[in-house]
């Protein structure tokens, strides 16, 4: 009897061992999902989570939720396999799409999900997508990761587009290519990768006004402008001091309560009236692109606010923190 109940004590202290290990594992160590997913951005609902993995630049994790795939970078939701990723998607691509002269030749940095891809290649004129991303596990998940591939429509694999794993100022300063449509398509600069503010920069911009071909247009998305507008006015007057023409947009999606900010920029003047859809998409009709180009009240830059973004200061990562700080 005594030997069963040592039994016992072994038993019961190698589960204790055990499982605090994993424990501390699951939750403060190595396989911590806090390294993967803030807490701020934790699903509503019961989630299963795929995979986690790190990459050179972010800490990448697959989650599913529901019928849907969440795709977090360094804590945030970085997109997913959901109906707001349809209509953001639709209003970065396809405003721009509407006010270039021509669309033949597309650039998308930021490309790797294929999104944005899939949506271009609706336009039966386009000849060339290249979509540019940092990491290459990215690109694969976009090209390989069967749900998203399903949700891509693989776009990443069509004949049209070629990929590029390279940082997207890296690509653009070595390029001597020109683009009728180029979609910038990253998250906004962080303590964890500041590195960012360098493709929201006046020498940036720059280098993309000489990569336009006439006519051509930019389309830049500003985060979520409803909780840091200044975020988007400093981008619109950053583009503006390279010589840019600007019309900033948003989309506010009844289901997140988010509102993505966006700033459309040319070379030449442009007006929100002479913008026109040239294909038929299943969220962004004619009467939602009238709202999409009409901003609210607290978007409206009426003082002429915002910082100039350079590469030498801090401006989108200092918003950024005041934010994540309130």
């Amino acid at each position: 009897m005594e030997e069963l109940m040592w039994l016992a004590i072994g038993a019961a202290a190698v589960f204790i061992i055990e499982t605090g290990g994993y424990l501390y594992w699951r939750f403060l160590g190595r396989g911590s999902l806090k390294l993967y997913m803030n807490e701020g951005q934790r699903p509503e609902s019961d989630f299963k989570v795929i995979e986690t993995f790190k990459t050179s630049t972010q800490k990448i994790a697959l989650i599913e939720v529901g019928e849907e795939v969440w795709v977090y970078s360094n804590g945030e939701i970085m997109f997913g396999t959901k109906q707001d990723e349809n209509e953001y998607a639709e209003v970065i691509v396809h405003v721009p799409m509407a006010a270039a002269k021509e669309a033949k030749r597309i650039l998308i940095i930021g490309g790797g999900g294929g999104i944005s891809a899939r949506e271009v290649l609706r336009y039966d004129e386009v000849e060339e997508i290249i979509a540019v991303d940092i990491d290459a596990e990215m690109m694969d998940l976009g090209k390989n990761f069967d749900r998203l591939v399903s949700f891509n429509e693989g776009a990443l694999n069509h004949h049209k587009v070629s990929t590029r794993i390279e940082d997207g100022r890296s690509f653009v300063e070595q390029s001597l290519e020109s683009w009728d449509v180029i979609i910038v398509d990253i998250p906004e600069p962080t303590e964890r990768c500041p590195s960012l503010s360098r493709l929201f920069s006046l020498e940036f911009y720059h280098q993309l006004k000489e990569h336009l071909n006439p006519g051509g247009v930019l389309s830049i998305a500003c985060s979520t402008v409803n909780l840091m507008p200044e975020y988007m006015w400093s981008i619109e007057k950053t583009l503006k001091e390279c010589g840019l023409f600007t019309i900033p947009f948003h989309n506010f999606s009844n289901k997140t309560g988010v509102d993505w900010g966006y700033i459309l920029a040319s070379s030449l003047p442009m007006q929100p009236d002479d913008i026109r859809l040239k294909v038929t998409v299943p969220f962004l009709t004619e009467g939602r692109l009238k709202d999409v180009l009409e901003l609210p009240y607290y978007l409206i830059n009426h003082g002429n606010k915002g910082e100039i973004q350079t590469d030498q200061n801090n401006v989108l990562l200092d918003i950024v923190r005041r934010e994540l700080n309130n």
